[in-house]
């Protein structure tokens, strides 16, 4: 079979574009827009609220919504969707372009989205009254250019004078659009082509014909070599390869795809068909391209020089029959995944990763190994779940990169000094073999001479029952007598015993940091917003390991210390520096609390809980303290696995598929010496095992 190219289709063209604007406009005309705020670097994201719909020509009416409209120019991820869910912030401060935005757009109502034709842009028009009793409208145009590292968010007047946007681009960086407050905007330049040197207009998908796809191949700069009449290479099933097409002369009266499905392949040479239609029809990317090409001769990467007539018409056929989806909106949004399935090849253990997306069928797919095709539910439903939380990771990840390297550093320093002390502490048991020899040299002074390297003496004090000594061989110093000797050897025994007293202590001590770091290091890995991240930096710099001026945010950790909202949590006691817990319910209707930081762990450990509530911990490993507050009630097995399941997904294990929990009652449970908060041991324990993705359903519950 047909292997897929290695390359990743994960990227907004002008087709998932019109498919974006469709669904904007059943959902979002009329909507007024509330809040603002600028989830990461790179990103916008608008809060709107659409009023309630009345039933259509017998269709559903929809009540009243609040939505998230999230605006990306993301060099790598640039994108635009709906998202089921408030973003995170990762910027504290708003930056001028949002307070911008704010002051022009908020309690503006959506009017109208608007895609210019083919073009990888998206208009949304957003006005008010200018007075309540004037019928007048202010305007503005929120232009949201999708376009790779070009990518950029532009708010403009009515009159198209560019207000601000999100990336400056200067007359230094692109001399034919500068995008700088005050002067008026200019679209991307129009899509061209190049024939015979010359640039002209890109050929309409919608319109294009068999005649102009045989003139775009001629057109070709392809070596005369190379170029032989009437062949196409094509991977066919079921056709040998390399057998020459036989043509019938009435194919072209046939549907385009039988035409399609009577190619054979001949000579692997170039260009390529989907790189001819990328390269001279508008707004074709290299997906729509092949898919064209699949859908015409079965072999998405199939090789063109001059083809027949009939090969232009199926071909030319299958591109418009895609552009139509422009015009006829009937989207069918399909993600393209790669499973890599584990040792017992279950869809359980698999790894999915995805590979291409698009707003309709995607065949060239549908027959490959270890790729899947799932039908979406919507364009935006499909970009929200891919993307979104990809471009989240890297801002957080930013955040949480110079922690980890700081900490990973101070758990290194940790295990050098465990690997010092263990030697140290071996080399403290030596200390009664030296006060041994000095006693024996005190005993037989009289016998030894100064001078002498070494000396063999019967050990006194141990014999047999045949009253046979030992023989002790004694290292000496020839510049001292006996009695100096005697002296060193004591010194020695009283340093080493002074160091058996303090090692054990040392490490004690030691294990507890590195305990400590570890946990720490856990807690940058499961922070999952802006602010979680900042109360680990917090803890962090309050155990001594960031040093200097590196500042925290005051504005996040005091909206980390608030509960859901910005309200602080009702009758929740937050812990200082820690935020606030997490609070769940079990299916048997038990409250279950979750640490996610090291703070939080001894808030609920040893604030919240009470004897006889169940504690849970992964076992082994660093993670969360998972409280289930019993409240006079036995607790059944199945809210213990519940419980088990957020300790296995909140700890360092949560990418094992089956993870030891150790649960236990909180009266079991005490500090650890040394250690820092949350740091415990506990005993009388019994274990379950934990699957973490099983927590998911119960958080997103």
């Amino acid at each position: 079979m047909e292997r897929y190219r290695e390359e990743s289709h994960m990227h907004v063209d002008a087709m998932t574009i019109a498919a974006l604007a469709d669904e904007w406009r059943a959902l979002l005309l009329g909507a007024r827009i509330d809040t603002i705020i600028q989830p990461t670097e790179y990103a916008i994201a608008l809060q709107c609220y659409a009023p309630a719909r009345p039933s259509i020509e017998g269709t559903a009416s929809q009540g009243g919504a609040n939505r998230w409209l999230y605006l990306s120019a993301h060099p790598q991820l640039a994108r635009a969707h709906l998202t089921t869910f408030k973003p995170p912030k990762i910027a504290s401060e708003p930056p001028p372009f949002v307070m911008l935005l704010r002051k022009h757009l908020e309690g503006a109502r959506i009017e109208s989205i608007v895609q210019p034709r083919w073009e990888r842009v998206l208009e949304i028009i957003a006005g008010y009254r200018r007075s309540p009793e004037s019928e007048e409208r202010t305007r503005f145009r929120l232009i949201v250019e999708i376009m790779g590292r070009l990518s950029n968010i532009i708010l403009c007047n009515e009159q198209g004078l560019i207000l601000g946007s999100l990336k400056r681009v200067g007359a230094e960086v692109n001399r034919y659009r500068v995008i700088v407050a005050g002067i008026a905007y200019v679209p991307p330049p129009p899509q061209q082509r190049m024939v015979a040197g010359q640039a002209l207009a890109r050929l309409d998908p919608m319109q294009v014909t068999a005649t102009q796809l045989a003139m775009a191949a001629t057109e070709q700069s392809v070596e005369p070599s190379t170029r032989k009449k009437g062949k196409v290479t094509a991977k066919l099933p079921g056709h040998p390869q390399g057998m020459p097409l036989q043509w019938n002369e009435h194919a072209s009266q046939a549907h385009p795809s039988i035409v399609g499905a009577s190619l054979v392949g001949a000579l692997a040479v170039e260009p390529k068909l989907w790189q001819l239609l990328s390269r001279h029809l508008a707004g074709c990317s290299p997906l729509l391209a092949r898919e064209a090409v699949y859908r015409t001769v079965q072999d998405a990467e199939a090789v063109v020089t001059l083809a027949d007539e009939n090969i232009w018409e199926a071909l030319a056929w299958h591109v418009r029959e895609l552009a139509s989806l422009y015009e006829s909106q009937r989207w069918r949004p399909q993600l393209v995944e790669r499973v890599e399935r584990g040792q017992d090849a279950s869809t359980t253990t698999a790894r999915v990763t995805p590979v291409a997306f698009a707003p309709y069928a995607l065949e060239q797919y549908a027959q490959l190994a270890d790729l899947r095709v799932r039908d979406m539910p919507s364009i935006n439903v499909l970009l929200d779940e891919y993307y979104a939380r990809a471009e989240w990771r890297d801002a957080l990840e930013t955040l949480r990169a110079p922690l980890r390297k700081i900490l990973q550093t101070q758990r290194e320093r940790c295990l050098r000094k465990a690997s010092l002390l263990q030697q140290e502490l071996a080399t403290s048991q030596e200390a009664a073999q030296y006060r041994l020899q000095a006693e024996l040299l005190l005993a037989h002074q009289n016998e030894i001479q100064q001078g002498e390297h070494s000396v063999a003496l019967q050990n006194i004090f141990e014999h047999d029952s045949d009253e046979n000594y030992p023989i002790v061989t004694v290292p000496l110093d020839p510049r001292f007598d006996a009695v100096g000797n005697a002296n060193r050897l004591f010194n020695k025994y009283h340093k080493l015993r002074r160091a058996l007293t303090l090692v054990p202590a040392q490490i004690e001590q030691n294990v507890a940091e590195l305990a400590t770091v570890e946990q720490l290091l856990t807690d940058v890995l499961l922070a999952e917003t802006p602010a979680e991240v900042a109360l680990v930096k917090a803890e962090v710099q309050a155990a001594g390991y960031i040093r200097g001026k590196a500042a925290l945010d005051k504005k996040v950790l005091k909206a980390a210390k608030k509960g859901k909202g910005g309200k602080q949590g009702k009758g929740k006691t937050v812990p200082p520096g820690g935020g606030v817990p997490l609070y769940l319910q079990s299916g048997d209707g038990f409250t279950l609390l979750v640490g996610k930081n090291s703070r939080q762990n001894e808030e609920v450990t040893f604030r919240q809980a009470t004897a006889n509530d169940m504690w849970l911990h992964a076992r082994g490993v660093p993670g969360a303290h998972v409280i289930v507050k019993a409240a006079g009630r036995t607790i059944p097995s199945s809210t213990i696995a519940q419980a088990a399941s957020l300790a296995a997904y909140y700890s360092q294990a949560r990418g094992s598929t089956s993870v030891p929990v150790d649960y236990t009652l909180q009266r079991h449970v005490r500090h650890m010496k040394g250690g820092g908060p949350g740091m415990v041991i506990y005993e009388r324990e019994r274990t379950v095992y934990a699957v973490p993705d099983e927590a998911v359903t119960l958080l997103k519950g």
